[in-house]
């Protein structure tokens, strides 16, 4: 990101990249598949307007999406895709949140789609900006850390091995107002598990949850925080992917999200803003309401460079 020091400009690139796999099942005959289902990556330029209180854009992208089409046709699949992209975002301490639409003209016209929308969360190390920022009433705190669970429940083929704890990185923000120690969390941990050498299949494991929800912040005697969050916890996961068959109830509300529930945590800060937790998610669709591959124990730090 480039901001011009006399004017409230700012030009800047970015480059997006996903990928996505396929479903590990193992057909009759031991066959191998594909097991990177599908990958895109995306380039875009932005420029930005600063206003006194909120912040404009516009900009283009332009994105590679390759698929087991066109391996299979490869002279009529191939995605590629260009437009223009509009936003709008507001400062929020030392983090910008930010609304962006896509309008599509490759190859198609394409504006109203769900896919044409996204909000973001950056963080800009331009020290200037981020003071500019400051706001007394709220506290804005990125979050890092790890989760480990038991991985005993997870199905696995002949001649593959787990460890029986599971290691998820977690990143997520927390926007809190002071005053009430109320906030609103936004995370998101994954875990992947691949086999070595195997014939079968490359991915033996693959989890990733997200959480949206409410959190209260209590500042005990001791000037430490005891933390309580509830909210609704959104989970991929392949093991339970493998097993979904037009037959089972629900199938046609677990094709995104395998499992759906409301996910509790509590947590103690054990060191200056570093907390563990304990999580669990009380599925609704997906799964049994106690599963202990739903049940956590993490280690969280908070980052606030305003702090």
């Amino acid at each position: 990101m480039l901001h011009l020091p006399k004017i409230p400009i700012r030009i800047g690139g970015q480059t997006d990249f996903n990928f996505q796999f396929s479903v590990p099942v193992q057909d009759t005959f031991n066959f191998a598949t594909w097991s990177v289902d599908r990958t895109w990556i995306e380039n875009q330029i932005q420029a930005y307007y600063d206003f006194e209180k909120f912040f404009v854009g516009v900009g283009g992208y332009w994105k590679r999406r390759e698929d087991n089409s066109n391996h299979s046709i490869p002279d009529f699949f191939f995605w590629k895709y260009s437009g223009l992209q509009l936003s709008v975002g507001i400062p929020l301490n030392w983090i910008d949140i930010e609304f962006r639409t896509k309008i599509g003209f490759n190859p198609t016209f394409a504006a109203l789609g769900t896919s044409q929308h996204s909000i973001l969360f950056l963080y800009n190390i331009d020290k200037q900006r981020i003071n500019k920022k400051r706001n007394g009433k709220i506290s804005v705190n990125g979050l890092i850390g790890a989760k480990f669970f038991s991985t005993n429940s997870i199905e696995l083929l002949r001649g593959e091995d787990l460890t029986p704890i599971g290691v998820s990185p977690l990143v997520g923000l927390e926007i809190v107002h002071k005053k009430s120690g109320l906030s609103l969390n936004l995370e998101r941990d994954w875990w992947l598990a691949l086999n070595g050498g195997s014939p079968r299949r490359d991915v033996k494991g693959y989890i990733n949850s997200a959480f949206l929800g409410l959190g209260y912040h209590h500042l005990l005697g001791n000037n430490r925080f005891l933390r309580f969050r509830l909210g609704g916890s959104f989970i991929i996961d392949y093991d339970k992917l493998a097993d979904i068959r037009i037959t089972t109830p629900n199938a046609n509300k677990l094709g995104n999200y395998q499992v759906k529930g409301i996910g509790a945590m509590v947590s103690y800060e054990i060191l200056p803003d570093t907390d563990i937790e304990m999580k669990h998610t009380f599925p609704i669709l997906g799964d049994k309401l106690f599963s202990l591959t739903r049940f956590s124990i993490g280690l969280i730090y908070r980052y606030n460079p305003n702090k």
